[in-house]
């Protein structure tokens, strides 16, 4: 327990009032990138040091930024430790996996209030890579030197299509970097997942260099308090996931408080589960299309998941909005409890969707007010769903099924994402993969979970059992 202390205290601060260690400070200078290094001179470093693992510990090769602005430009300074002939920087900017370079990455929240984001990379030759970023419609200037490799960029407020910040201006950022030779991911402020929503800090642009104790202060004010969120399943102690359709497997799940089933169980378990004051919610997907369920016209699907023979499905259109709203009248109808609402990391992929997710699942919650709602992962639009639904689960926590290995495997995947809603009140299901044989795995997961505050469950990649255990 006492390993994670020290994170969670922290970004308790975080969540409550920003520490100063979270507020980077951007002074007026105008700065020619490429030309004399001693244009940054005097301004505030700030260290990328923190890993991308949880919790985060400080990295091997050290690394810091700085930034600068006027009334055109953006401009940062990464300096990173790095021997020249380790440095990775071969790929061009039309790559579709860039991070296989040593890169820098900037993640920036024009309005810190809500979550949508702009994210750019480049690599040390200044590169600026097109996939997966916002824009490449900036300047870069990458020199690699014998110990280190520097990366100056110019970024016009024009391309980020925002008016130039006036003093007392506050974006949300963070900055990380890639070390490929030392597998090291160090971001900046506090670590972990890079593409987490909730581990932002902020840049605050000023005339002078002021008290960062004071600065922080400040940031704290804007932000306000995030009211509490009411959760249909506060109390919550036990739960379990099963897809598969056998009576004498499905009655099992009388020792949970919450089964979360397929909508094909049989009638007769769903009525004795109900009987036994067991809360049963019905799977639906929300951002693919399961092909042996619904029929969807071809200008919806984006793509298909490679796992599961599912396609991915632009959740701005109305008709699947409407389609979804239909299944789940049904699903209620039937007698279930609520809807677990799968496939919401569509948004990852294909970021363009996540607006349409955001408002299914405010439709849903609006025409089925007293349906729990419980949304399966989709970071990426819970700081706008959280307070629509009443669960969140945090699949593959701590361990998970690798499917090109065929096997299961431990992680230590960063929980940072969901932890600012389990502090308003959004309960937290973990739900982890492992064979029945092995209790190392199993238990490593109940542990992790519930030192985080989270509810556990194991159980094998086609949830098609149930299990009783219980470390």
């Amino acid at each position: 327990m006492r390993k994670w202390i020290g994170l969670l205290g922290f970004l308790g601060l975080a969540l409550g009032q920003v520490a100063p260690e979270m507020v980077a400070q951007a002074l007026p200078r105008t700065i020619r990138i490429g030309e004399e290094l001693s244009q940054w001179e005097g301004l505030p470093r700030y260290e990328v040091v923190l890993s991308n693992t949880f919790p985060a510990k400080p990295v091997g090769h050290k690394g810091y930024f700085s930034v600068a602005y006027d009334r055109e430009n953006l401009y940062l300074l990464g300096v990173f430790e790095q021997k020249a002939e380790t440095v990775r920087a071969n790929n061009p900017a039309d790559h579709n996996e860039w991070w296989t370079d040593d890169t820098m990455e900037v993640f920036l929240r024009l309005d810190p209030k809500k979550p949508e984001y702009l994210h750019l990379a480049a690599n040390p030759k200044g590169t600026r890579f097109k996939a997966y970023t916002f824009t490449t419609e900036y300047r870069t200037s990458g020199r690699i030197e014998k110990d280190r490799w520097i990366l100056e960029w110019a970024i016009p407020f024009a391309s980020l299509k925002v008016d130039p910040p006036k003093p007392g201006t506050i974006f949300g950022l963070k900055v990380g970097r890639e070390h490929q030779a030392a597998s090291e991911y160090p971001l900046w402020p506090v670590g972990g997942d890079y593409h987490s929503p909730t581990n932002f800090g902020y840049l605050v642009f000023v005339e002078r260099l002021e008290d960062p104790k004071a600065l922080a202060q400040r940031v704290s004010a804007y932000l306000g308090e995030e009211p509490p969120i009411q959760s249909r399943l506060e109390g919550l102690t036990t739960y379990a996931v099963y897809y598969g359709t056998d009576p004498a497997e499905a009655a099992k799940l009388v020792n949970f408080d919450l089964a979360i089933v397929q909508p094909n169980l049989p009638k007769a378990a769903l009525l004795e589960l109900k009987r036994a004051g067991v809360k049963v919610v019905a799977y639906l997907s929300v951002g693919e299309a399961e092909p042996e369920r619904v029929s969807v016209p071809k200008d919806w699907i984006l793509g298909q998941n490679p796992n599961w023979g599912s396609y991915y499905v632009d959740a701005r259109k109305p008709g699947w909005q409407d389609l979804v709203l239909s299944q789940a009248k049904d699903y209620l109808a039937q007698g279930f409890d609520g809807l677990f609402l799968d496939t919401l990391d569509t948004a990852d992929l294909f970021p363009e969707t996540a607006p349409g997710l955001v408002a299914l699942v405010k439709r849903l919650r609006e025409a089925f007010p007293q349906a729990i709602l419980v949304q399966n992962r989709g970071f990426r639009v819970l700081p706008e769903t959280a307070r629509y639904v009443d669960a969140v689960m945090y699949e593959n926590l701590s361990s998970m099924y690798d499917f090109k290995a065929g096997r299961y495997v431990p992680v230590d995947n960063d929980p940072s994402p969901v932890l600012p809603f389990a502090k308003r009140g959004l309960v937290v299901l973990a739900l982890d993969y492992a064979l029945p044989e092995d209790q190392g795995l199993i238990e490593r997961a109940y542990v992790r979970a519930r030192e985080l505050g989270f509810i556990p469950y194991v159980s094998v990649i086609r949830l098609d059992r149930v299990f009783l255990h219980n470390p």
